[in-house]
């Protein structure tokens, strides 16, 4: 514990597990991204719905691959092979300091998390592409929640959490901009959002994010 430097002590502190069946339930079923399966339908389905032709429908999910690629294929294919920081639940010192969650302990390495970039990633697409605050509202909570769960679970120390959301960052803005140079969607008024989005679908892609936290906590 004493060579973990003060910000990652900091993190363990303050986020690993709890006495609390409830919280140890939650972060192990939030934590697999099958939970948030109907989420992701929703986001696909608004991709398809909003977007006037097929071609403009291949250059968002063009670009959402793009933006997932970077996410994922940095952390994963580079970064973590190069530094190969073991995780702290497979820490043995801090195993027997703190709870692993159901034994919950994944093998490969800590730095940075792939979680973190990957759901912050999806969420700074979406955010920039539908610009609307009910969106931006459900990305960044799912962004949060992700994070949140690897530090209860112990699976990442706080600066792979960090420094995946800022990889994610960039890479969702990277995204973006792919989809904004090879697309013509155009922005319209009414019942949509500014940038063209049916705000039906916003909100049914709200309700639908709602409802997996609550089936969550009751399954």
């Amino acid at each position: 514990m004493n060579e973990i430097n003060i910000f990652d002590r900091m993190g363990i502190l303050l986020f690993w597990g709890s006495d609390s069946a409830l919280l140890d339930h939650l972060a192990i079923n939030l934590t697999d991204p099958l939970a948030w399966v109907p989420f992701f339908l929703t986001l696909l389905y608004i991709v398809l719905h909003n977007h006037s032709n097929k071609r403009e429908r291949l250059v968002c999910l063009a670009a959402v691959c793009v933006t997932l690629a970077l996410s994922a294929g940095v952390c994963n294919l580079i970064v973590k092979p190069l530094v190969c920081r073991v995780r702290p639940c497979n820490v043995p010192e801090l195993r027997e300091m703190f709870h692993v969650v159901r034994g919950y302990a994944e093998n490969n390495y800590s730095f940075f998390s792939s979680h973190s970039a990957n759901y912050t990633a999806l969420a700074t697409f979406f955010i920039l592409l539908v610009r609307h605050r009910m969106m931006t509202a459900a990305m960044v909570c799912l962004a949060l929640i992700n994070m949140w769960t690897r530090l209860y679970l112990g699976q990442h120390y706080l600066s792979d959490i960090c420094v995946g959301m800022l990889w994610g960052i960039v890479s969702g803005y990277i995204g973006w901009r792919v989809y904004k140079k090879y697309s013509h969607q155009e922005s319209q008024v009414s019942e949509l959002a500014p940038t063209g989005f049916k705000l039906q679908d916003i909100y049914i892609s709200a309700l639908v994010f709602m409802c997996t936290l609550f089936l969550v906590m009751l399954l």
